[in-house]
């Protein structure tokens, strides 16, 4: 046992005990600590506080004697250690070979190991993030099961579904605050960089009570790293593709007692890419038509600020976010002399800022609260550009759209009794604000969601777990219905976990749905006052089993869905330029997944598969059933830890993917995309914790454009290729971390 006495003078009846864990040198906070004074007489129990510190109410006398204190943390190794003196005591814990090193937070009381959480939640750690090379929220999300993304080359964008609902149905949030910013009503998945994200936590299917509007499909929480080590770390990187994107991040992060800053940066850089093409951009583009990209020329910059102060009972924060994202579209040469081209430019700025206030009292209850204030703006700039001097001809077109997001969030949270019912009750206020010349009338609209909720946690046995919620909603365009939501957790002989739920989802529609003209060079969206608020069911379950053994573990599952949505909002074609917002009635989607794996110090693998089914009213006029497509996934790490290598292969399936589509006024037809097999691999190397070098090659099987089929009544109307992604990569990402000398 790793542990350490501190020498104190200080005699009096109580004492001080510190929890660190013994990898990462950071405070153990909800370690239990339990104390028995070995006299017979009654002994007492306690959690440590945030900043991993305990207070024991233990007697002189009892100190005479002695006093056995065991110190246990889910993950580590369990500690014991025999007081006879008033000093300090600091327990440091290892953790086990094979346990479970996840915990979460989304949709919980309180932090919480994942196989013991009510929700099934899956957790992308920075480690699984760092082997991926992952960039960006897409990046991230790009290898999981029951999760597509969509590309829109035009705009550099990535968007997603789930459970084949539209990303407008994920909620996506960064510590519990909502994104804002949603163009064609997704969000961006390729601006949300990782650069100082701890895990992404993803829960599937809704999580209305907890989060409200935009959580049918399922919830994305990135959490950020909030603890420092005393001394100065400083950590660089820089990742490259030789297609002609540069990624430059550094951060930096320190402890003064209490205080914990962590400051990170970043600049993403894509010189824009076309098909064929082997070597980056690097020269000045010439006036031809090669300065036209069929993927578009990218810059951004992000910061990210957090600063926490970590008492024992109290934890106080703010988080600022600041992004620029910039896109060229530069076009082709127009006829008849092919002296002048239209060229566009989409600029979108982020500010986030959020305060945080979080009390924990000795029994476990807890009172967190949150303020944040979000902004978004969107420029985009047209103009002609006077090809033999490169000057713009005029003034072009300009236009912006500026959001905000006010939430205000506070949950009250009962003890930790696993005897007595848990209960949790809450608030959640959320005002979006939108101006622009083409918001509504330019004069600007808001929209307000403002929400009570309650749910109750208790085991009417010992290893049943139910919890019930409800939500009540006001919201100042829509009638919004009571949301309630039922889970159950079983735990069932052999190692087995039984999850199944029932849950209702509420979504108003957004303010760029409602009254945004989106309009550019590739788009023409109206915006549609008339619209209905979406209304869900959705059933869902899961069977997880989880066995130890062999120096590792194995894990299995198999679970389902079913989403029944009335009023889906959707995107759909007016004419042959304009779309707009429409409800399309009921819509279904239906689904089941299977999956196994194994980890232990050396190997890890995962299998899986799963089938997701569609349907909505169209259906019958095409005298259809659910439209049915199915994904494959297969990851293998080999982990050499002595020598500091490791290697990993991740490969996805994505089946042929149907869906509607308007061929024209009045004739509904089918859209099928063809399949496609998406494969990375790499190679990582670390020297003395200090260098890591990660190398490999992304998009294996060179995945470039997709065939889309589009069959009407009379038969296959057309065909067309759709871009999903830049061809295959290759990448090598240098990572340098630094820390100052102990004082």
């Amino acid at each position: 046992m790793a542990t350490a006495i501190v020498i104190s003078g200080d005699l009096s009846a109580q004492v001080q005990i510190e929890v660190t864990d013994g990898t990462s040198g950071q405070p153990l906070p909800h370690a239990h600590v339990l104390w028995q004074p070995l006299d017979g007489r009654t002994g007492g129990a306690d959690f440590t506080g945030m900043d991993g510190a305990a207070t024991l109410p233990i007697t002189a006398d009892q100190l005479q004697s002695g006093v056995v204190v065991r110190v246990s943390h889910v993950g580590h190794v369990t500690r014991h250690d025999t007081l006879r003196s008033p000093a300090p005591l600091r327990i440091v814990l290892t953790r086990h070979a094979v346990a479970i090193r996840e915990f979460v937070v989304t949709g919980q009381y309180g932090l919480t190991p994942a196989e013991q959480a009510v929700h099934k939640v899956r957790v992308l750690d920075a480690e699984h993030l760092e082997r991926m090379a992952a960039n960006d929220l897409s990046d991230a999300l790009r290898n999981e099961l029951n999760i597509r993304l969509t590309q829109d080359n035009a705009l550099s964008s990535t968007g997603m579904t789930m459970q084949g609902l539209g990303g407008e149905n994920v909620k996506i949030l960064i510590d519990g605050v909502p994104i804002i910013g949603r163009q064609d009503g997704k969000l961006d998945l390729s601006q949300i960089d990782l650069n100082g994200i701890d895990r992404v936590e993803v829960v599937e299917g809704p999580l209305s009570v907890n989060y409200g509007t935009n959580a049918l499909a399922g919830t994305i929480n990135l959490i950020t790293r909030k603890h420092a080590p005393e001394r100065i770390r400083v950590r660089a990187s820089a990742y490259a593709e030789h297609i002609g994107r540069l990624n430059l991040w550094g951060s930096a992060s320190r402890r003064w007692g209490r205080h914990h800053l962590n400051l990170d940066l970043g600049r993403d850089f894509f010189g824009g890419w076309n098909p064929g093409q082997t070597v980056p951009q690097l020269e000045p583009t010439l006036a031809d038509t090669g300065r036209w990209k069929q993927w578009k020329p990218r810059e951004q910059h992000n910061l990210r600020l957090n600063h926490r102060w970590m008492g024992q009972r109290w934890q106080l924060g703010y988080k600022g976010e600041l992004s620029d994202d910039r896109v060229i579209d530069r076009g082709r040469p127009a006829p008849p002399y092919y002296d002048e081209a239209l060229d566009a430019e989409f600029h979108t700025q982020r500010l986030d800022n959020a305060l945080f206030a979080d009390h924990y009292w000795r029994n476990g209850r807890k009172l967190t609260m949150l303020a944040a204030h979000d902004r978004y703006t969107r420029t985009s700039r047209t103009w002609r550009r006077d090809l033999t001097d490169l000057e713009p001809m005029g003034t072009g077109t300009n236009d912006a759209a500026h959001f905000d997001l006010t939430n205000v969030r506070m949950a009250y949270v009962s003890g930790t009794d696993s005897v007595r019912p848990r209960y949790e009750f809450g608030m959640d206020l959320n005002l979006e604000r939108g101006s622009g010349d083409r918001v509504g009338d330019g004069a600007g609209e808001q929209i307000g969601d403002y929400a009570v909720y309650t749910s109750l946690e208790y085991r009417p046995l010992q290893r049943v777990t139910l919890r019930p919620a409800v939500r009540y909603t006001y919201n100042t365009e829509y009638g919004a219905p009571l949301i309630p939501s039922f889970n159950v957790r079983w735990q069932l002989p052999h190692d087995l976990v039984l999850r199944a739920s029932y849950a209702r989802g509420f979504r108003a529609p957004s303010l760029k749905e409602l009254y945004l003209f989106f309009v550019d060079v590739n788009h023409n969206i109206r915006g549609n006052t008339d619209l209905d608020a979406e209304r869900a069911h959705n059933i869902s379950g899961s069977l997880t089993w989880s066995k130890p053994g062999m120096g590792g573990r194995w894990r299995a599952e198999v679970g389902g869905f079913h989403n029944d949505v009335t009023d889906l909002i959707t995107l759909a074609q007016v004419n042959s330029t304009l779309y707009s917002y429409v409800n399309v009635g009921r819509y279904h989607t239906t689904g089941g997944h299977a999956g196994l794996g194994w980890e232990d110090a050396r190997w890890a693998f995962t299998l899986g598969g799963n089938l997701t089914g569609r349907r909505d009213d169209l259906a019958n006029e095409l005298a259809e059933g659910h439209l049915w497509s199915h994904e494959l996934r297969a990851n293998l790490t080999r982990s050499w830890k002595a020598k500091g290598w490791s290697a990993q292969l991740y490969y996805k399936y994505q089946g042929e993917l149907q869906n509607y589509t308007y061929i024209d006024e009045g004739s509904v037809g089918r859209s099928t995309l063809a399949g496609c097999h998406v494969a990375d691999a790499s190679v990582t190397k670390s020297v003395k914790e200090r260098i890591t070098i990660t190398a490999g090659c992304k998009n294996l099987f060179d995945v470039q454009d997709l065939a889309t089929t589009v069959t009407g009544t009379q038969g296959v109307a057309g065909t067309r290729s759709v871009p999903m992604m830049t061809g295959r990569m290759a990448f090598v990402r240098l990572v340098l971390q630094l820390e100052g000398k102990q004082r």
